[in-house]
């Protein structure tokens, strides 16, 4: 019996995954039950689908979020429990990782605009200028002279 070739990438993977005794094996009627069900699953679309490759030196390593309505039925949520648990140590130290960057993100974004908000204090406090070690100099910049020191009593710290 001849049986059909198909083009598609998916089935060609699938079936480059099965043993080939096995695969000689489908009926015509099988490999097309395998294609609709395979082409069916291709249709379904997240509301959010982000696949990133991360450039790691040294680790082959990917990201995958997906997220949508859920379409699963009970009997596969329970089962897929059981295959893909969610605390595992690698799952949790990911967890703890963007905790601990979404929190000092957090945490200067808030406290940069937090500090944007405050208003500066008008008041002045009494400095000494270092700089400044003349008597007459100090005075002609309109500071006052004091205990061998030149002050400017109008110094804001914010300055």
């Amino acid at each position: 019996m001849n049986k059909p070739q198909y083009t598609d990438p998916s089935i060609k993977q699938l079936f480059a995954e099965i043993d080939p005794e096995v695969a000689n094996s489908f009926t015509v009627e099988q490999l097309e039950a395998i294609k609709r069900g395979l082409a069916s699953r291709a249709k379904i679309r997240h509301s959010l689908d982000i696949r990133v490759s991360v450039p790691i030196p040294g680790l082959s390593f990917y990201l995958v979020l997906v997220a949508g309505s859920e379409r699963r039925s009970k009997v596969r949520l329970r089962s897929e429990r059981g295959l893909y648990p969610f605390w595992t140590p690698a799952n949790i130290l990911f967890l703890i990782g963007f905790l601990i960057i979404l929190s000092i993100c957090s945490y200067t974004i808030f406290s940069s605009a937090l500090s944007s908000l405050t208003p500066t204090s008008s008041s002045y406090y009494p400095t000494s200028i270092p700089w400044i070690e003349d008597k007459s100099e100090c005075e002609h910049t309109g500071r006052i002279w004091n205990r061998g020191k030149c002050w400017d009593f109008e110094q804001s710290p914010n300055f």
